[in-house]
Parts: structure tokens; sequence; C-alpha cells
């Protein structure tokens, strides 16, 4: 659709919305509702009802994240599905269609065995949004931190449960659709997914909206964390 041309606009006054993902958001919504009728549903382009909120399970979706990289052609857009259970994340889906990238974890066990390290006394990668990388908008990060922007946080998280990243990182609030699958992917991999004050995400919110994002293993997420709290008291 991309290649052909399509339309956009924004929403809000803000959010860049296309016609494919809207296409997207449909084809998602019909499959997955068409499989599972009982399980509740929350999505980036479809209006958000109180009846998810008595449900068990419920799909988070994102049908395009990272719409304007999507837009100028930039490989770093993803396809974000996420299922919360009781308001974990116990599956997550991330596909990135300009490079071919699927990345998926299940992740059912409430208290997966946490990846330790040694807190990286070393260096380490964290990535970040482009637009806070090229706005010197990135959170001080403690120790020899490299900082490298990419376009989706779904495909962010995904790149970091894939190992080619440290952490993920943003001060500014996300909404759910965009953390909910690579939370999955993150908590699958025995990684700590917290929001950027180290405290748990529950998803299914009545308010869906996650209070910044700080993703690594243990010892580096814990001296991250410390690290941000003496600023937030």
């Amino acid at each position: 659709m991309r290649e052909e041309g399509l339309r956009y606009g924004r929403k809000g006054g803000y959010e860049l919305v296309t016609e494919a993902d809207i296409h997207a958001s449909e084809i998602l919504h019909e499959a997955l509702t068409g499989a599972f009728p009982d399980d509740g549903w929350l999505g980036e382009e479809h209006q958000d009802t109180a009846d998810r909120l008595d449900r068990e399970r419920v799909w988070i979706v994102d049908p395009i994240d990272g719409t304007r990289e999507y837009l100028q052609g930039l490989p770093e857009y993803a396809i974000s599905v996420g299922l919360a259970v009781r308001g974990r994340p116990v599956l997550g889906v991330v596909y990135n269609p300009a490079r071919e990238e699927m990345h998926t974890a299940v992740c059912p066990d409430p208290s997966p065995e946490a990846r330790n390290s040694d807190g990286q006394q070393g260096g380490y990668l964290a990535l970040v949004s482009r637009g806070e990388d090229r706005l010197g908008e990135v959170p001080p990060l403690p120790g020899q931190a490299t900082t490298r922007g990419v376009g989706s946080v779904a495909y962010r998280l995904a790149l970091v449960a894939a190992g080619k990243g440290d952490v993920v990182v943003t001060w500014y609030a996300r909404q759910e659709w965009d953390v909910a699958a690579g939370a999955a992917l993150c908590l699958g991999k025995g990684l700590t997914v917290t929001d950027v004050l180290g405290q748990p995400i529950e998803f299914n919110q009545p308010s869906p909206l996650v209070r910044g994002l700080l993703v690594a293993e243990a010892g580096l997420h814990a001296r991250i964390r410390d690290y941000f709290r003496r600023f937030s008291r």
C-alpha cells in the first residue's frame, strides 16, 4: 500500500495514522476475535470500550507500531500482537515486514526465572526512540551507555529480547498496545520489565497508559532503576 500511495492523517492533531493502519487492524481484529470470541480487545485503531475490563483474556494490538517510519520507508516498524491474561502479558508476536523478522514468545509461568547479570559495569547498548535520540531527550544513564535510535518501541523490545541490545528505556508514557507484545517477548527471555521508575506494569487497565518503560537484565535494570529513583525524589 505504501509503494502504491496511500492516504494518511493525524489523530487528535498529533498521532499519524494511515489507511494501512486501519486495514491491518481490521484483518487482525476479524481473525483474532473470530477465533476467540470470548476474549476482550484493546487496539489502537478501534474504539475502546469498558467491555474488555471484565474479560480474563484480552488481545492488545497495534497494527503498525512506528507509522512514521512506515511512511518514510524506514525498516523499523512492526505489527504488535499481545495477549494478556488477568493483566499479565503471556503471549507476544512482533513482526517487522520490511525485514521479514518474526519474534514470538509464550510465557505462561507467572514467575519466570529472571536473567541475571553483574549489573553491566562495562558498556551497554540502550535502544531508544528516534525522536528522543535526535532531540537529546534520552534520560541520563549510569556508566558507559551507548544509545541507538530505533523507530518502533515494539521492535526495540523485540531486538532486546533477541539479544541485539541491552536496554529499552524511555521517560515518555506509552500506550499498552505499544508494549504488550514486546513485554511478553522480554519476559519470556527472563528480562525485567517495569515502568521507568521500576514499578510492575499491569495490562488491561481502564486507562491503558504505561508510565515510561525500563527493560533489561535484572542486574542492569536494578542499576538504572536506582539511578533514576535518585532524580524522582
